[in-house]
């Protein structure tokens, strides 16, 4: 088998096996995103997250990761809102 049918099957085997995300903020200045997939979008004022049922999106100022690991994502700076879209409606929650 070669290295790229094997990380094809990995990754189809994560996708499968890792439903849910966990979501833990402190306060308004950090965030920590567990089962992070991708980051899709990164700037000053907002970071979009691929997560395995959608997409959260954090807005702020001065958004920075401090981490991101094998699935976790660590995000500090003065965090506004975070929002919600799933994948599968494409309908958003602003939380």
């Amino acid at each position: 088998m070669n290295v790229d049918k094997l990380a094809m099957r990995y990754e189809q085997l994560k996708n499968k096996t890792r439903r849910h995300s966990f979501i833990t903020l402190k306060d308004n200045r950090s965030a920590e995103l567990e089962c992070c997939r991708k980051i899709l979008k990164f700037e000053d004022n907002i970071i979009e997250l691929e997560i395995p049922c959608g997409i959260v999106r954090i807005i702020g100022i001065g958004l920075k990761f401090k981490t991101f690991g094998y699935d976790s994502v660590k995000i500090s700076g003065k965090i506004h809102s975070v929002g919600f879209e799933q994948a599968n409606h494409g309908e958003a929650e602003e939380s």
